[in-house]
């Protein structure tokens, strides 16, 4: 149910900018100016494949934004591996972080003292986006509530401004057209580090509020569906484990 609805946000959210039936075929080859490659800052083929440049521009057709004008972003830290303990407060690394929210698998911590003395800068708070850059860049989730941890180096956090919605927004960045931003920044590769100046041009299409909206909901109610499903699996172990105890 949870990933059907996803599925359904992201289905719609492309049908509405016109990407439903997008073909990501690379072309075998494509014309570029020389003033194009200058503002671009790359000479290299894979950028100007076909299939981005038709992103981009369908994209623009739908009043698109650079990220950078929608969030104010702040990168995380990282104190080395010596400072991880084994319970304390969260350290958010990239393999924490999924499109559907937090893991709890395979966590890290750090002390009750060092998240003291990081808390202020690099804690995150409840409605922001964090967004991987390193290792597997690209993948955004909105942390619905207040979570006391800090965030690696690995992991930016982006504050949404008050004219787009956080759910919308992370849809954008996990979907298709943002997974080809991504991959245009890599050269069509995958790559261990995605820049934040990168990420402040990626391009965020910027429909009615009332689609925004529409799509958000979506999303929200694939979360609630997946908290719902944990909790109902939570119990039954607990029920089993009581049975268990008691014969």
């Amino acid at each position: 149910m949870s990933y059907a609805l996803y599925s359904q946000a992201e289905e719609l959210l492309l049908k509405e900018i016109g990407l439903a039936d997008f073909e990501e075929e690379a072309g075998l080859w494509s014309i570029v100016r020389l003033s194009e490659a200058q503002a671009a800052g790359r000479i290299d083929a894979e950028y100007f494949q076909p299939k981005y440049e038709k992103l981009m521009e369908q994209l623009r057709k739908n009043n698109s934004q650079s990220l950078g004008d929608l969030v104010t972003m702040k990168k995380g830290v990282e104190p080395g591996g010596e400072a991880y303990t084994e319970e304390g407060k969260l350290f958010i690394r990239v393999s924490s972080i999924s499109k559907f929210g937090l893991s709890d698998k395979d966590q890290k911590y750090i002390s009750e003292q060092l998240y003291k003395e990081l808390k202020d800068n690099y804690a995150p708070k409840g409605g922001e986006i964090l967004l991987t850059k390193d290792a597997s860049p690209g993948v955004a989730c909105v942390l619905r509530e207040r979570t006391e941890g800090v965030v690696s180096g690995g992991v930016m956090r982006l504050k949404v401004k008050e004219e787009i919605d956080a759910d919308y927004l992370a849809l954008c960045i996990n979907s298709m057209m943002g997974r080809l931003q991504v991959e245009r920044d890599a050269g069509g590769s995958i790559i261990a580090h995605w820049k934040p100046d990168q990420i402040k041009h990626v391009q965020i299409p910027i429909l009615p509020e009332k689609t925004q909206q529409k799509i958000a909901e979506l999303v929200r109610q694939s979360h609630e569906a997946r908290t719902k499903a944990k909790q109902l699996l939570e119990d039954a172990k607990l029920k089993v484990e009581a049975l268990i105890e008691s014969q």
